[in-house]
This record gives structure tokens, C-alpha cells and sequence, in this order.
């Protein structure tokens, strides 16, 4: 009886992993996701051209490929500072690329999504 018990509790908890990690995986998106996800939101929010979507699109791409790679690295410091400075390339890139407006625009986006982030780990933390 104790190894028909263990048995549908391993069974059980089998099920509960594969069910949840194929729930994740639904929710991870590839870097060109991202990217088209990001040039839709531009493109609707900022009105680009045609020729700034095509730019913009293939900065989104390019950066969201290289962060496919620094997600890899170990936490800490260098990793820290790999994504900040791919953050400011990608930032100086669609600035030259964007309208003065456009890019402040853009950058009212990102510290809302910044602000909406720190919010939800400050609430996960219980502060």
C-alpha cells in the first residue's frame, strides 16, 4: 500500500512540473517575438515612418538576439553591467533613428515599464 501511495504522488507531482514548465515556455518569447512585439508597439504608439519601422525593427532584433546571450551568464556584476551597456547602445541607436518626440516618447514608455516592474517585485517582497 505505501508504494501505491508514493507511486500517485510521484506521478502527481510529475504532472504538476510538466504542466507548469509548459505553461512558462508559453510566456517565453524569441527574439524575434520581442522584437516585432516591440516595432507594433512603436509603430502604433510613436507613428513611425516605413523607413524608421525597418530601422527600429532590426535594432529590436539585434539587441534582443544579444540579450539571448547575456541571459545565459551567471548573476552579478559583469552581467549587470553587460545589459546596461547593451541598454544604452540600443537607446543611442533608436535615438538617431527617432524624432526628438518620438524618443521622448519612448522613453516615458520605458521608465512606466520600469516603474510597473519595481512595483510588482516591491508587492512580491510584501513592502
Amino acid at each position: 500500500m505505501p508504494a501505491m501511495k508514493f507511486l500517485k504522488t510521484a506521478i502527481t507531482c510529475t504532472l504538476i512540473c510538466a504542466s507548469t514548465l509548459a505553461i512558462a515556455q508559453q510566456h517565453m518569447k524569441t527574439p524575434k517575438e520581442r522584437a516585432e512585439h516591440q516595432t507594433q508597439w512603436m509603430q502604433k504608439n510613436l507613428a513611425l515612418t516605413q523607413e524608421q519601422n525597418n530601422k527600429v525593427y532590426d535594432i529590436l532584433l539585434y539587441y534582443a538576439r544579444e540579450n539571448e546571450e547575456v541571459k545565459g551568464m551567471p548573476r552579478g556584476r559583469k552581467k549587470r553591467m553587460e545589459k546596461e551597456g547593451m541598454r544604452h547602445d540600443k537607446d543611442g541607436e533608436l535615438k538617431g533613428v527617432l524624432t526628438p518626440d518620438q524618443y521622448q516618447k519612448y522613453q516615458q514608455h520605458v521608465q512606466e515599464i520600469k516603474e510597473k516592474r519595481r512595483e510588482k517585485r516591491a508587492g512580491q517582497m510584501g513592502y
